[in-house]
């Protein structure tokens, strides 16, 4: 690798331990900052997560740096071990809303939040089956 034969040209340069580390001190600084950002509901409001992958399934016992931290989960593309995403948007593009959960937790529970916040919401057929 380039990097490992390079250290010495980028004496800055974080392990990749403490890069995952230090990511997780900048997540919160993220959330509060798009919360900041948030854009205005217009009534008609997009709702989905995506997974988080922290680390492949076959090495999650080794995993130490968001041990306790990340769960393991299974979404519609199999199990993996991290965290999700979850996105509102208005029909402009704006996001209304970031959520970043643990992989265990239901998309319908938050969805259920959602319903009630908005007026028109549109999201995965699964997720509205489950809600009602």
């Amino acid at each position: 690798m380039f990097v490992a034969t390079s250290t010495n040209k980028f004496p800055e340069l974080v392990s990749y331990t403490r890069s995952f580390k230090l990511m997780q001190g900048v997540l919160a600084l993220l959330c509060s900052y798009l919360t900041h950002r948030q854009a205005r509901t217009t009534g008609i409001a997009f709702v989905d997560s995506s997974k988080l992958q922290v680390y492949h399934n076959l090495r999650i016992f080794k995993h130490q740096v968001f041990k306790g931290t990340a769960k393991r989960g299974k979404r519609t593309m199999g199990w993996f071990y991290g965290f999700k995403l979850h996105l509102i948007i208005n029909d402009q593009g704006g996001i209304i809303s970031v959520k970043v959960t643990t992989v265990n937790v239901q998309d319908k529970i938050l969805c259920r939040q959602c319903l009630t916040s908005f007026g028109g919401v549109y999201m995965e057929t699964k997720v509205i089956s489950l809600i009602y």
